[in-house]
């Protein structure tokens, strides 16, 4: 029989309620539990695997292989596996085989944390700002005679500083004689200089209302323009536009839609007066070419040449080698390029692949018996690369020397003489005869 106590009477309500409740919510408490089930799926999968797969046991497969992951270098692993980072199974190689660098990139290095934290290294977008370059117009204020206002100021200014100006454009100008007083200017005159072949001649006009300016007195008047605005940097935009146009009718229907979606997005930014740029601080200058280190994975950075404009305040606007998005050291990248020119085999000791020569490699090399050493340079100098990496000889240190066939072939490191004895005759195919 029913229980009519008080305590019955409570369970009673207390369980219709709940009924209430979850008939209620049962549709939101069903999305809630799928959406949670989707993301925890990858914890679910980790977990799956690490229970029903067994763990090797008796050391690697060969102690020659290795396994590596080519979209995250830094990943290697003793055993067939997936890369924990992006999921790509891992692919096997011989330990010592060289791996190309990608284009574009000239040289690798992976620094553990400590030593990351150690040099200080912090890193800072690539990103599109508004940039603006200066001309100034510096001489002594002239005025028509007996007139004190308005006065005139002309001076030749210099390429590229002068393509930046024109006839209308307000600037600021600033005296000796009142330097904490700025007044307004514009220019009236541009015209070529009579006396300087790569240069404008350019004649400014300011008030002078008080009467206080007096001819004769040097002063200097400022101009800014955004970079973006320039003819120059329009004819960039536009040869940025046909290549990636180009690459993406070559990459297919995808590579097309994001070539032109990134063409795109460059274009909408130079309306607004942006340009993408990177920080002074991240550029390494060799004097022949310019470096930029770009992180692609914590604690891994690669050595990218780029193209750049004329620097403008603390940065430099990109005009090749670099996207918006990526991440270049700054602090510490000097640092980074003197790692990777005192080490050149630190990109070997973790990935297998070593950084790209900048200048002519040495070439000195121990002479087999019965032969010279320059014997075996000019040898080394017909056969210029290694048949294994396709890489300079010489890029890795001495070349070492290997009779394949009666034949003195020369290959790039010691790494490289077990893939040429295993498959002579593929890599003897790329040499000269």
């Amino acid at each position: 029989m029913p229980d009519d106590s008080p305590r019955g009477a409570g369970w009673r309500f207390a369980r219709r309620a709940a009924a209430i409740a979850v008939a209620r919510l049962r549709f939101p408490l069903l999305l809630g539990g799928l959406l949670g089930l989707l993301a925890g799926w990858p914890y679910l999968q980790s977990a799956f695997e690490k229970l029903t797969v067994a763990a090797p046991v008796g050391g690697p497969v060969s102690g020659d292989t290795e396994y590596w992951c080519p979209m995250c270098p830094g990943v290697l692993s003793d055993w067939p596996t997936k890369c924990p980072v992006c999921s790509m199974a891992l692919v096997r190689r011989q330990k010592g085989d060289m791996t190309p660098l990608p284009d574009g990139v000239v040289a690798r290095v992976q620094l553990s944390p400590y030593r990351v934290q150690l040099a200080g290294l912090r890193t800072a977008p690539v990103e599109f700002r508004r940039l603006e370059c200066e001309a100034v117009v510096g001489g002594l204020l002239e005025a028509p005679a007996g007139s004190q206002a308005p006065l005139t100021l002309s001076a030749d200014v210099f390429e590229p500083a002068a393509s930046g100006l024109s006839v209308g454009q307000i600037g600021a100008v600033s005296s000796d004689a009142f330097p904490d007083e700025v007044t307004t200017c514009r220019v009236v005159e541009v015209a070529p200089s009579a006396t300087t072949a790569a240069g404008l001649r350019v004649r400014v006009r300011l008030d002078n209302p008080r009467g206080d300016l007096r001819p004769g007195t040097y002063a200097a008047a400022k101009f800014r323009t955004p970079l973006a605005a320039l003819e120059s940097s329009r004819r960039v935009e536009r040869g940025r536009w046909a290549e990636h146009a180009a690459l993406g009718l070559i990459a297919g229907p995808d590579g097309a839609l994001a070539a032109l979606g990134e063409a795109a997005v460059r274009q909408a930014a130079a309306a607004a007066g942006l340009t993408l740029c990177v920080p002074e601080a991240a550029v390494i200058d060799t004097g022949s070419r310019r470096v930029v280190y770009v992180e692609t994975m914590p604690g891994v950075y690669d050595a990218v040449e780029v193209r750049l404009g004329r620097r403008c305040g603390d940065h430099y606007p990109v005009r090749g080698g670099l996207e918006a998005g990526q991440r270049v050291a700054t602090a510490g990248a000097v640092l980074l390029d003197a790692e990777s020119r005192l080490n050149p085999s630190v990109a070997a000791s973790y990935f297998g692949a070593g950084s790209r020569p900048s200048a002519a490699p040495s070439t000195a090399v121990t002479p087999a018996p019965g032969a010279t050493a320059a014997d075996d340079n000019v040898l080394i100098a017909a056969q210029k690369i290694c048949p294994v990496t396709g890489g300079l000889l010489g890029s890795m240190g001495a070349p070492v020397r290997v009779a394949v066939a009666g034949r003195a072939v020369f290959v790039c490191c010691k790494g490289c003489t077990k893939p040429l004895l295993r498959s002579p005759a593929e890599y003897l195919a790329k040499l000269p005869k």
